[in-house]
């Protein structure tokens, strides 16, 4: 794998502008310095690393709700098509939890050395410091649910941007002008980047009057942070922007209890489905979250970076979520 700048500057003491130019050739560095940088990178990129005959899901954990609620449980069943097309060409997939900054340092290094071929990484929860670990890691690596990051990763991603868009447009065209987004109190990438895009298509759209409400986590104290909104609003906004499907069913619940109509009353729209076991009066409309579709493509890219002598350019993927219409929308 590509030895990255910034690890060839700190280990060595020379600037990010130094190594680019002793890399490329370029005057203004001198040849001793010239020397050192490339001999440091040329003993990196052969060093610790093997063919591998195994690869690694990663999944990082970084805050309280750590495996709670079987959530560990979902994170595998969403890899799964990941599992599955890695298996196809003959390669074993080993499942490693990573809980915290430290376990996630130690599992990237350790596999350099311990016959690891590539990894896929779930990073949802990476803070601006775990982003530094990458560079520890020498075998092909291919993230998801994570920020854009430096130039030679390789990530795939939802496009959250694309599907709040789509549906503020789409409130939009069925009259909605005033919408609150209910949020729940997780920071993961996925919500983050669902609220930055909602806060977008504010400041694009002046004539939208929007804010946030946030509901909390679990589906009890959804329902009642939902109701406390309904009860304390002086007039209903027009619609509601669901951010998961948890808020979705908390809020559903509240307005059954409150006996508020929807889409008469409200309009509600949602990023992914609700559970055939919860039952309505009316189909959400929403977003379908193509799970099964990033799976394979995480697996397809690392398959490729595997496969192929590393270029030094990262992939970025987007994966676009369709819209499921209903009748939760009035108009």
């Amino acid at each position: 794998m590509k030895v990255k700048s910034k690890e060839v500057a700190e280990a060595l003491g020379v600037s990010t502008a130094t190594v680019s130019l002793a890399i490329n050739g370029k005057p203004g560095v001198n040849e001793e310095t010239r020397k050192r940088i490339l001999e440091y990178i040329s003993g990196q990129q052969g060093k610790d690393v093997t063919k591998g005959t195994f690869v690694k899901l990663i999944i990082f954990e970084n805050s309280p709700r750590v495996l709670s609620g079987g959530m560990g449980s979902f994170f595998r069943i969403t890899y799964v098509e990941s599992v599955e097309r890695l298996q196809r060409d003959k390669l074993e997939v080993r499942l490693v939890y990573a809980y915290g900054y430290e376990e996630l340092k130690e599992a990237l290094l350790k596999s350099n050395t311990d016959g690891t071929r590539g990894i896929l990484l779930r990073a949802d929860e990476f803070g601006e410091k775990d982003y530094e670990l990458i560079s520890l890691c020498r075998v092909p690596l291919v993230m998801s649910d994570c920020g854009s990051g430096e130039a030679g990763w390789n990530m795939v991603n939802f496009n959250n941007r694309q599907a709040v868009f789509q549906g503020m447009e789409y409130l939009k065209a069925h009259g909605c002008r005033r919408i609150v987004y209910f949020q729940n109190a997780e920071a993961i990438y996925n919500f983050r980047a669902r609220r930055e895009a909602f806060l977008e298509y504010l400041n694009r759209n002046p004539e939208i009057s929007g804010s946030f409400w946030e509901t909390g986590n679990e589906r009890e104290e959804i329902e009642r942070r939902a109701e406390e909104y309904f009860t304390r609003c002086d007039v209903l906004p027009d619609a509601v922007f669901l951010e998961n499907f948890l808020v979705s069913v908390g809020t559903a619940q509240s307005l059954m209890k409150l006996g508020i109509s929807v889409p008469d009353q409200i309009s509600l729209l949602g990023i992914d489905a609700i559970p055939d076991t919860v039952l309505l009066p009316y189909k959400l409309t929403h977003f379908e979250v193509p799970h099964k579709k990033r799976s394979v493509l995480m697996a397809e890219l690392l398959l490729e970076l595997m496969n192929r002598p590393d270029d030094g350019f990262g992939r970025m993927v987007l994966v676009n979520e369709k819209m499921a219409e209903g009748n939760s929308v009035k108009g």
